[in-house]
């Protein structure tokens, strides 16, 4: 699709939203160290709906932090708990880098599932991103996770299993996601009578999925990173002395040039999801 297309959709989206003076209220649980990075990921990635939504951050309150955080999270953030009563349309749960680590031994496991309970009565969908993505269906459906013994990291060409699901209306036969994980998951371990398997990759596995009922939505890439994210991760590692390759499908030519594929199916994606959750308000 080309982006001249896509940026009128995206226009027309919002702007059909505005006539029907309907705002979502999201609330998002950010998991992920450094939290104002990622909210400004989430917001690029929202593009034109942001004005319509009415966002709030939170963070489990089991989770023993390694660093102060900024006065701005400080201030803006809540715990989960602090929330508990109150009822959104959608939820997103953010990844973390704790893929290395057995779910059980993750510090706020607890919180995580008691989360996902709580959103069954007071969200109309929820949406999981990579290491929650992994953790989600777990928890639902005991899925195992599969540690890796090389890092999956870089741009991946997706799959395509159900090319007219809503989820990926607009968006073509050529996805392509941003990924940096250490585990992954056997799609054979996806039960046909529990999910709908949307997308895959032969180098990632199951990317996009989805419980049944369309309340739970699984994805295990990184949507939502910017241009320059993996670069920032690889350098992390280099200085760091790790062996790592560097991010597959992201640079090109000698100068490691990064031409940014996938924003433009992130933008889609979530603004698919978002139709989804009004839809399902109305």
């Amino acid at each position: 699709m080309q982006r001249g297309l896509f940026i009128l959709f995206l226009k027309l989206e919002a702007l059909r939203m505005k006539k029907q003076n309907e705002r979502i209220s999201l609330l998002v649980l950010n998991l992920m160290p450094n939290k104002l990075e990622t909210e400004n990921q989430l917001n690029n990635v929202f593009s034109g709906n942001n004005k319509y939504l009415e966002k709030t951050y939170c963070y489990p309150g089991t989770h023993q932090f390694k660093s102060i955080q900024p006065k701005e999270v400080q201030e803006r953030y809540y715990r989960f708990d602090e929330l508990k009563d109150n009822s959104y349309d959608g939820l997103i749960i953010t990844g973390a880098p704790v893929e290395h680590i057995p779910f059980q031994e993750v510090d706020y496991w607890e919180e995580f599932c008691e989360i996902i309970d709580w959103s069954k009565q007071h969200c109309k969908k929820v949406l999981f991103l990579c290491w929650a993505a992994q953790a989600g269906m777990y928890y639902v459906a005991k899925v195992p996770k599969k540690v890796c013994f090389e890092k999956k990291f870089g741009i991946y060409k997706l799959n395509v299993q159900y090319a007219d699901h809503e989820l990926l209306d607009g968006m073509g036969e050529n996805i392509w996601m941003p990924f940096s994980r250490y585990s992954t998951t056997d799609k054979r371990d996806l039960s046909d009578d529990r999910f709908n398997l949307i997308a895959d990759s032969p180098d990632v596995g199951p990317v996009i999925v989805e419980t049944k009922d369309q309340k739970f939505t699984f994805v295990t890439g990184h949507p939502e990173y910017e241009t320059k994210m993996l670069d920032k991760e690889y350098w992390r590692d280099i200085n760091k002395g790790k062996k790592i390759k560097k991010p597959a499908n992201y640079y090109a030519g000698q100068n490691n040039r990064i031409i940014n594929t996938w924003t433009i199916h992130s933008q889609r994606l979530f603004s698919n999801w978002l139709k989804g959750v009004k839809n399902f308000k109305a």
